[in-house]
């Protein structure tokens, strides 16, 4: 984590203070700053203030036994989870009228999991854009509201046409919200034209309406929503709604980068290269562009292995995946992989290719005067280039003669570069 986040636990009973904070510092690397008490919650809040991200503040106090910890910190435009062990629907309205995230009832070791749960889902909905279309200024400021709790980055649109235009702009928008009665382009045929572009497996859509019926709800649901929610809505019910559509999506990408990455480096594995490659170099092909294609085999990796071990020789694996991607990190377009065993491929869009040479140059002389530390001891890791960038038929064809190269590099390697 390139930011240091600091959240604010005020919570008096020792069990559940030392337990959120050894989870979320462990699980997260979050810095959590506790207090047991009002004054000395103050006395965070008046030294850290505008740097904390959020709040988890239990209701009863030993010198504010009756929530006063919560108008407090909130007048700080804070965040904030409230937890307690009492609940009452009278309790719990008020809580949410103020603006809090969520109300956490205190009753058992699992309302702990739930909490971090909330502010692992608050962290990674910093970059989660959400989108809300409808005419009413005044349900896109409630909902607006609403969402900016959740430290969502939260998109307008006035109509569906508009709403068009700004996922055109903002084509990595995970959630619409979308109200049916619209002037120029309404819910129904706004969420029909996102659907031909996006799927439910892309971007969620929730629709809204005034007009709640089972006839409407199922008629959004038929052509493509994921959701409907009638207004005037209860504010836990929203949360609960989006967070659901959110996660989901979410859950959804988590498996497609499983499908697409290498388990061990963490970099594209050979299935995101056949997928994905074809497309690129069909890109450039038609572009008038060359591709630069580089196969890439770890010098001795077998003597590796035999003499310091598997664990050893996956260390290598990672030695050089990590050097790969640092190289082309730059590289907007480029596709580096973990091709099969110790094998790497990087195909990339290139304009010159003398300078393609010199930067695959660099990266082999980097390689070999970097050697992999382990045990106290410096293990000199190399490896030999093919590359080309000659126009192919299709990917094969390309990573033939990147082969061929290779081969030749190899013959006369280690630590040689052929093209």
């Amino acid at each position: 984590m390139s930011e240091e986040i600091k959240i604010l636990l005020v919570e008096d009973a020792k069990f559940y203070r030392s337990v959120i904070k050894s989870q979320l510092e462990k699980q997260f690397g979050f810095k959590v700053l506790t207090a047991e008490t009002f004054a000395e919650a103050d006395q965070i809040l008046n030294k850290y203030g505008s740097e904390l991200f959020l709040a988890l503040l239990d209701l009863n106090l030993p010198d504010a036994p009756n929530g006063e910890i919560v108008d407090h910190v909130l007048s700080r435009s804070i965040p904030s989870i409230v937890f307690s062990g009492h609940f009452n629907e009278e309790l719990r309205d008020d809580l949410m009228q103020k603006r809090i995230i969520d109300y956490v009832l205190k009753d058992s070791p699992a309302s702990i999991d739930y909490v971090i749960s909330i502010v692992k889902r608050v962290y990674s909905n910093r970059n989660i854009k959400v989108l809300i279309v409808d005419d009413s200024q005044t349900a896109r400021f409630q909902m607006h509201e609403l969402l900016d709790r959740y430290k969502f980055i939260v998109l307008q649109a006035t109509n569906g046409l508009e709403g068009i235009q700004v996922l055109h702009e903002n084509p990595d928008i995970s959630l619409i919200i979308t109200d049916y009665n619209m002037p120029k382009l309404d819910g129904f045929e706004f969420t029909k034209k996102v659907r031909t572009h996006y799927s439910k497996r892309e971007i969620s859509i929730i629709g809204v309406s005034t007009y709640g019926n089972h006839s409407l709800s199922a008629k959004f649901l038929k052509i493509g929503a994921n959701d409907f929610i009638t207004k005037p809505f209860l504010n836990e019910e929203f949360f609960c709604r989006v967070l659901q559509n959110v996660e989901m999506i979410d859950y959804i990408r988590e498996l497609k980068n499983t499908m697409y990455s290498d388990y061990l480096t963490g970099l594209s594995n050979r299935r995101y290269l056949y997928e994905f490659g074809n497309i690129l170099l069909d890109k450039n092909r038609n572009n008038g562009t060359l591709l630069g294609c580089v196969l890439i085999d770890v010098d001795d990796f077998k003597s590796i292995n035999e003499t310091y071990g598997h664990d050893v020789g996956d260390m290598a694996l990672k030695h050089v995946s990590s050097q790969l991607k640092h190289a082309f990190q730059d590289e907007e377009h480029a596709i580096v992989c973990r091709f099969s065993g110790e094998e790497f491929v990087i195909l990339c869009p290139i304009d010159d290719p003398n300078d393609f040479l010199d930067k695959l140059e660099n990266l082999k002389i980097t390689l070999a005067q970097k050697p992999m530390q382990h045990n106290n001891m410096d293990i000199n890791v190399t490896a030999c280039f093919g590359a080309t960038w000659l126009l192919a038929q299709n990917l094969d064809e390309l990573l033939n003669i990147a082969g061929e190269l290779l081969k030749e590099a190899k013959l006369n390697g280690p630590n040689k570069l052929f093209s």
